[in-house]
């Protein structure tokens, strides 16, 4: 056989070898996708209503639908969970809350640029009738004059932010009865945001109590 059509024929080879890794890849972001949507639906199926859960098993599915964005961008994970008994919540609150958050973590560390970009879940129990869920990044940091502000409706420390996220996300702490609250050493130092809700529901204890009377 020619030269030049050996030539031809590793070239085709090669762009057919890359060409199904292409749509190998793009196929399991589309099952990502699908089961995303799923997880959503089966989510607002329930919104509004407090039940019985997990907090880790909810943190679990907010870091399932970020898990695409964590690899490409190449943020190591860690988990750091304390064994916690089941909580009485709005798990699609929660769920807002917790994915707004490393959303916005992910973004910190893809936006400073460093090659060991880091975030850490971590859930603990805070006393006997709270328990905190921390995300912490190592990315770019939040200036002092702005950590007053983070939560503010409309504010954003990026360019393309709509400053909606981490507004709807306090609220929705409340709505839990619980606080949103953020700590940084500054930038370049990454941040700290602290979800910290009620172990149980008070007002839902005492319809349950009620009831049995």
């Amino acid at each position: 056989m020619p030269e030049h059509l050996e030539r031809l024929g590793a070239r085709l080879s090669d762009e057919q070898s890359s060409l199904l890794e292409k749509i190998r890849a793009l196929s399991e972001n589309v099952q990502h996708i699908k089961e995303i949507v799923a997880m959503q639906q089966n989510y607002s199926k329930v919104g509004g209503l407090r039940e019985t859960a997990s907090i880790s098993e909810v943190v679990e599915d907010a870091l399932r639908m970020c898990s695409g964005a964590l690899a490409r961008h190449d943020i190591d994970l860690t988990r750091d969970y304390e064994d916690l008994p089941p909580l009485i919540l709005d798990r699609h609150k929660a769920l807002q809350i917790l994915f707004n958050l490393l959303d916005n973590a992910k973004l910190a560390c893809w936006e400073s640029g460093r090659p060991d970009k880091r975030i850490t879940v971590r859930i603990v129990r805070q006393g006997s009738e709270r328990v905190r869920i921390e995300v912490i990044d190592n990315g770019v940091g939040i200036a002092p004059e702005n950590l007053d502000r983070i939560f503010t409706q409309g504010f954003s420390t990026r360019k393309d932010g709509h400053g909606f996220g981490l507004h709807s996300s306090i609220l929705a702490a409340q709505d839990l009865g619980g606080t949103l609250t953020v700590r940084s050493p500054g930038p370049g130092a990454g941040a700290a945001f602290t979800l910290e809700i009620p172990l149980t529901i008070p007002q839902v204890c005492d319809e349950i109590a009620l009831s049995t009377h």
